[in-house]
């Protein structure tokens, strides 16, 4: 009799399970429920704030939204960032998310005194977690989710704060 019970469930969340992925997937920009947002926060030894790509702060979230800032005035500025962008972060951060339950991994690096540049992941399941470290402890690069995925993730975020990232910040 049990058996019958938990066949009748087995059925009826099939069925839901397929229409939510379906549904997930019919939207083009559906964010990916595995992750909420990744940030990007930077500091130049040698460039005043407002020019320091980074600064106050670059945030994409899953739906392909980003954010700068906000600035020590409270400004902000806010886009989009094109599907294509957004559907290679969705690709760099699953692949950080299947190791992010590892210990982060440092190396020696190259760092300029009064620089920095850090990626963090907010995760669905994790919360908020640092994947990439540069400059947070002198003379060091740390990772977590994998050196080379959280190297590409921070390489493509990057890029897209160079690209997005209004200097300067905020406007005079």
């Amino acid at each position: 009799m049990g058996d019958h019970g938990w066949m009748r469930r087995k059925t009826w969340l099939a069925p839901a399970w397929a229409a939510l992925a379906l549904g997930a997937c019919g939207s083009p920009s559906a964010p990916d429920a595995g992750w909420a947002q990744v940030s990007e926060h930077t500091s130049c030894e040698a460039l005043l704030r407002q020019y320091c790509a980074g600064a106050f702060g670059f945030t994409v979230r899953s739906d392909g939204r980003f954010t700068v800032g906000p600035a020590d005035n409270g400004a902000t500025q806010s886009g989009a960032v094109t599907e294509a962008e957004r559907a290679q972060l969705s690709a760099d951060v699953s692949q950080v998310s299947a190791n992010l339950m590892a210990s982060p991994q440092c190396e020696p690096a190259q760092t300029i005194p009064g620089s920095s540049d850090q990626v963090d992941l907010t995760d669905a399941r994790q919360g908020p977690v640092r994947v990439y470290d540069l400059g947070g402890t002198v003379g060091s690069v740390c990772y977590r989710g994998g050196r080379a995925q959280a190297a590409s993730l921070h390489t493509d975020l990057a890029a897209l704060t160079a690209k997005y990232y209004p200097r300067p910040f905020p406007p005079s």
